[in-house]
C-alpha cells in the first residue's frame, strides 16, 4: 500500500472522523463537568487531571485501532479482533499507556514545553506496540522503532507544522463563532477536536515506517 493509497484509505479517514466526532463529545462533556464541579476542589480535580485525559486516550486508542492496518500501509494483516485477543488486556495497556504519556509528557523538562509533541508521542507510542504485537505473529524479523535521523527530522517538522496550523485555525474559528460562545474557551475545544486530524500524518508517517520493515 502506498502512502497515497494509506492516505486515502476508506478505514483511515472512518477513524479521523470518528475520533474528530467523539473528541468534540469528550470536550464539550468535560467543559459541563469543570463547569458543574467548579465548586468542588477534589472533583474538579479529578475530572480535570484524570477523567478527561482518560477519555482523550481512550479516543486516541480508538483512532489507532480503527486505523490499522492502514495504519501501517499493509494491504493484509491479521484482524484486530485476532491480534487483541492474542493477549490478555491489551486494549486496557494501550489507553493505559496513552493515558500515563498524557500525564507524563507535559512534567519532563523538554518535552513538557513543546505542546506540538504530545500528541504525536502518545499516538506513536500507542501504534508502536500495537505494531508490535503484529509481528509477533509474523515469521521473525529485526524491527527498528526509532525512525532514523532523516525520518525523525521529518517527525518533528509535520508535528509542528500540524500544531501550528490547529492553532491558527482554531483562533480564526473561535473569533468567527465568539457571538455566540465564549472565545478562550471555544478556541480550547476546536484545537482539542482538530489537532490530531493535522497532526495524524505525523502518526501515520511512522506507521508506514513501521509497515514497510515487513515487505
Amino acid at each position: 500500500m502506498t502512502t497515497l493509497n494509506a492516505l486515502t484509505s476508506p478505514a483511515l479517514l472512518l477513524a479521523l472522523i470518528a475520533y474528530t466526532v467523539v473528541s468534540l463529545l469528550v470536550e464539550w462533556l468535560g467543559r459541563q463537568l469543570l463547569t458543574r464541579t467548579s465548586d468542588v476542589a477534589s472533583t474538579h480535580w479529578l475530572a480535570e487531571h484524570l477523567l478527561i485525559p482518560a477519555a482523550r486516550a481512550l479516543a486516541l486508542v480508538a483512532f489507532i485501532l480503527f486505523a490499522y492496518p492502514a495504519l501501517f500501509g499493509l494491504a493484509e494483516a491479521p484482524s484486530l479482533s485476532e491480534l487483541l485477543a492474542a493477549g490478555r488486556g491489551r486494549i486496557t495497556s494501550l489507553v493505559n499507556l496513552s493515558f500515563v504519556l498524557s500525564l507524563l509528557l507535559p512534567l519532563l523538562p523538554v518535552i513538557g514545553r513543546l505542546p506540538a509533541l504530545v500528541l504525536p508521542i502518545q499516538g506513536m507510542a500507542a501504534a508502536s506496540l500495537l505494531f508490535h504485537w503484529l509481528v509477533a505473529t509474523q515469521p521473525s524479523h529485526w524491527i527498528e522503532y526509532w525512525p532514523n535521523w532523516p525520518a525523525l527530522g521529518i517527525l518533528l517538522a509535520m508535528a509542528f507544522a500540524g500544531h501550528a496550523l490547529a492553532r491558527g485555525l482554531s483562533d480564526i474559528l473561535a473569533g468567527v463563532l465568539q457571538k455566540h460562545y465564549e472565545k478562550a474557551g471555544l478556541e480550547a475545544l476546536i484545537y482539542r477536536s482538530i489537532i490530531l486530524i493535522l497532526q495524524a500524518p505525523v502518526i501515520l508517517f511512522y506507521g508506514l515506517s513501521l509497515g514497510q520493515q515487513l515487505q
